[in-house]
């Protein structure tokens, strides 16, 4: 019988206990907690909410996750598809490749902020011949912030796009170049609307990935990175005091955040591979 059952059925049957413990453990207090908060504010009793959207802090925090996570995206996107496409030519080289940017994607927090710190640090090895050509990178201000973060986005991005890419006929490209095509204009008429969506899908993990990133920009600055993940995480602990009720909707931001970005770019891609 359970030969018979269709295969996302069973993967359903897999996935059911995960999916009560993470109903129970996570989604149940989160919705019970937020929907008390904001149903304070319904009755106009003092509401977090009010203070929340009216702190510029906590606005430029969202802000700067957001555009954090977006350049760092696009960043690590043409980064990982040029590599993608190298090692698609080079097919000897896969197994090396898909090693090291596993090991990439998850050198991140401590172990990448030491090694940002010793590189680019004010006694770092590559400190003294950046300022010798009149530049210099701040680990502790935004620029430094965004270096950590496409640090661990490219090899994420790299090993997402391998499979992709390997699965693009390289017939097409032979029968291009034989019409007369240059490789530039393969790539742009045929090449990337053929990788659009699987863009698209990669696109949104690696947006998520760098919004929820917590332990790199906390390993790099401590609680002065005004990124949404560090500020929910402090309001929790309390650097003086605990705000725990402005952490919770702060959480339910990120949480609305994160779930378009996902599934608009699950329906996006949906979308396009419907059209392609």
């Amino acid at each position: 019988m359970a030969a018979s059952m269709p295969l996302s059925r069973r993967a359903w049957w897999l996935a059911a206990p995960l999916l009560a413990i993470v109903s129970f453990a996570v989604l149940l207090p989160f919705i019970w907690r937020n929907a008390s908060l904001l149903g304070q504010c319904a009755m106009g009793q003092d509401c977090a909410a009010a203070e929340l959207f009216s702190d510029d802090y906590y606005l430029q925090a969202l802000l700067n996750t957001v555009w954090l996570s977006a350049l760092s995206t696009a960043l690590a996107l043409l980064i990982g598809l040029g590599a993608a496409v190298a090692v698609a030519q080079r097919p000897q080289q896969h197994g090396v490749v898909s090693l090291l940017a596993g090991l990439g994607a998850n050198f991140a927090g401590v172990p990448l902020a030491v090694a940002l710190t010793l590189l680019f640090g004010a006694q770092g090895l590559l400190s003294a011949g950046l300022a010798g050509v009149g530049l210099s990178i701040n680990l502790y201000q935004s620029s430094g912030l965004l270096l950590a973060y496409v640090c661990f986005q490219v090899p994420l991005a790299t090993l997402l796009l391998l499979a992709p890419v390997r699965l693009l006929d390289g017939a097409l490209l032979e029968a291009a170049l034989t019409l007369g095509a240059t490789p530039a204009l393969f790539w742009r008429r045929v090449g990337l609307p053929l990788l659009l969506p699987s863009l698209v899908e990669v696109g949104s993990l690696l947006f998520a990935n760098a919004a929820a990133a917590y332990a790199t920009p906390f390993a790099l600055s401590g609680t002065a990175a005004n990124v949404l993940a560090v500020r929910i995480a402090s309001l929790v602990s309390g650097d003086i005091f605990s705000q725990p009720e402005i952490s919770a909707l702060l959480a339910l931001v990120m949480f609305v955040m994160l779930v378009a970005v996902i599934g608009g770019g699950r329906l996006l891609a949906a979308r396009l591979r419907r059209f392609a």
